[in-house]
């Protein structure tokens, strides 16, 4: 069964891994996971992502395999964030323009520290 698919409370946070390496999304989701429950909706594209996430209606942070750029091109920042999802971008170098837009910038290699230190800075205030 796919993350996208597995049943869960409503009350557990809901995250958004966009990412087509599998091992880099295993990595990523094991570390969101480690926080305890919640739903992990796996994405291997951009158009994949679009139709899953009809339905869902609220996100916590979303993981994208994006540069800012693409972000917002896209559409995905603007409908992440009408769910009210906070976004880490994992690819890009230019931390201020990705902050000055609201987003977070997760350097690879990552370690599943700095994911769970993403996730914190990421925490709605």
């Amino acid at each position: 069964m796919s993350h996208a698919a597995m049943p869960v409370a409503k009350a557990h946070p809901t995250y958004v891994v966009l990412e087509r390496d599998a091992l880099i999304s295993a990595d990523l989701i094991q570390a969101i996971e480690s926080l305890g429950p919640c739903r992990v909706m796996h994405f291997s594209s951009v158009d994949e992502m679009a139709s899953g996430l009809e339905g869902v209606g609220s996100v916590n942070a979303a993981f994208l395999e994006l540069r800012l750029d693409e972000a917002l091109a896209s559409g995905l920042a603007t409908n992440l964030g009408k769910l009210g999802a906070r976004l880490v971008l994992t690819l890009g170098e230019d931390v201020e323009r990705v902050m000055s837009e609201g987003c977070r910038l997760l350097l690879r290699p990552f370690t599943e520290r700095m994911v769970l230190d993403a996730l914190t800075e990421t925490a709605p205030a």
